[in-house]
């Protein structure tokens, strides 16, 4: 991936350290302690005495737990206290009670505050006509082997012979141009990524245009998405859309889309026909012809070859899921030995994905280029830095305004110590 070298990465990453914005702060910023208390209270996990390990301090002992996935619980327990001044009251909490207080926590506390926090960073330069383009696809991630997570998860192989660790299904809906993470749920593997991603759709609606793979193509997903106000543009097998109904100038054309007639869509009730327009054509060397199916059916306003081109951008999610798995992750499989510890798990590393592009996401703008083109490892190598250099755990409402200037009013100077904060990807 490109990297976002300069004087723009120097200045938001030194304008970040001063308010908070990197190290603890790309936590804290995103969710400070006011949206936390709020969405704990939601969640009925206000605590009736007063605890060390409060369930603020939890959520964000779990959001650390991301930015040091090689660390284990004591350590990551060291580096965000680091800046404590008494540190006498920690020193009973060992492994278990931080465990206790996850569990405390619970899994659908994370979810509610990654759905408060998620929302689309793209700027309007990188609307398509004026659509949002969003991608919608799914990601394997292993847990750890044991008998809760693989009744629960399941594993590959036949049952008689699984193989390997169980792994938790995630679908997620992704902004294209800004890789901002906007809704996810989890399964299971056996869980089919269509049945799965039927609840995303909080964030698909009017002005947006959704990308998808054939695998989750489904009639009755087509028209849920279509009563919402959202455009569609969908890869399907070869035998839909066979009924023609016109030609259109630019080689596309109408088709009717019909549910079959084994299937049924919601409930009992099959899924009504769709008239939807057909775009067919072949990427250089491949013998296979790549059928995609759009509402957009002026041909005049989105010409074919347009939205050709456009779909390729479906493959920004495969970049999210390679940030969240290989970089963020850190390690071959997540920690908890419970769903419920891994439902949490998960959701906190989206949370934190999703701060992380957020600054990025200023980063380009400073440095006036596409958010794709700047390094998530290496703004995600610096949180952790500047995290273990600096700690205030849990925050304060009354510090949380520190980051309220706008960087831009700030000159863009840049020192040497800046330059090596942020090494080469």
């Amino acid at each position: 991936m490109p990297l976002l070298l300069g004087r723009a990465w120097c200045w938001a990453v030194r304008v970040g350290v001063a308010s908070g914005a990197v190290g603890l702060g790309i936590l804290t910023r995103p969710c400070p302690a006011e949206l936390v208390d709020r969405v704990v209270a939601e969640a009925g996990c206000v605590e009736k005495r007063r605890r060390v390990l409060s369930a603020r301090f939890t959520v964000y002992f779990v959001l650390a737990l991301c930015l040091f996935p090689q660390a284990d619980y004591l350590e990551v327990l060291r580096l965000v206290k680091a800046g404590e001044p008494i540190l006498r009251p920690w020193a009973g909490v060992n492994k278990s009670s931080l465990t206790r207080a996850r569990q405390r926590l619970g899994w659908p506390v994370m979810r509610e505050l990654f759905r408060a926090v998620a929302r689309p960073l793209g700027r309007s330069t990188e609307l398509f006509h004026g659509l949002r383009v969003l991608a919608l696809d799914g990601m394997l991630l292993a847990v750890p082997d044991s008998a809760r997570n693989r009744e629960t998860f399941g594993k590959s192989g036949s049952q008689r012979s699984p193989m390997g660790y169980p792994q938790a299904r995630v679908v997620a809906v992704t902004e294209c141009s800004s890789h901002a993470v906007l809704d996810a749920v989890i399964g299971g593997w056996k869980d089919s990524e269509r049945i799965v991603s039927d609840e995303l759709e909080a964030h698909i609606g009017a002005g947006t245009l959704v990308l998808a793979d054939r695998g989750l193509w489904g009639l009755a997903r087509w028209h849920r998405f279509r009563d919402r106000g959202a455009h569609l543009l969908w890869r399907i097998e070869r035998r839909a859309a066979r009924r023609v109904q016109d030609v259109l100038p630019d080689g596309s054309y109408l088709a009717l889309i019909q549910a079959n007639k084994h299937a049924k869509a919601a409930g009992t009730v099959k899924a009504p026909p769709a008239l939807v327009r057909v775009i067919e054509y072949r990427v250089d060397g491949q013998e296979d012809v790549i059928r995609l199916v759009t509402s957009l059916t002026d041909h005049e306003e989105y010409p074919a070859a347009e939205l050709a081109t456009l779909y390729a951008r479906r493959w920004e999610i495969e970049i999210v899921f390679d940030e969240i798995k290989t970089h963020q992750r850190g390690r071959p499989v997540l920690r908890s030995q419970t769903p419920d510890g891994v439902r949490q798990e998960v959701y906190a590393h989206l949370i934190v994905h999703h701060a992380t592009r957020d600054l990025l996401n200023e980063v380009a703008g400073i440095a006036q280029t596409a958010a794709e083109r700047t390094s998530f490892t290496r703004a995600l190598h610096v949180s952790a830095v500047r995290c273990s250099r600096r700690a205030a755990f849990p925050p304060q409402p009354e510090i949380m305004t520190a980051f309220s200037a706008s960087p831009r009013s700030a000159g863009p100077s840049c020192h040497d110590d800046a330059h090596a904060t942020a090494p080469a990807n």
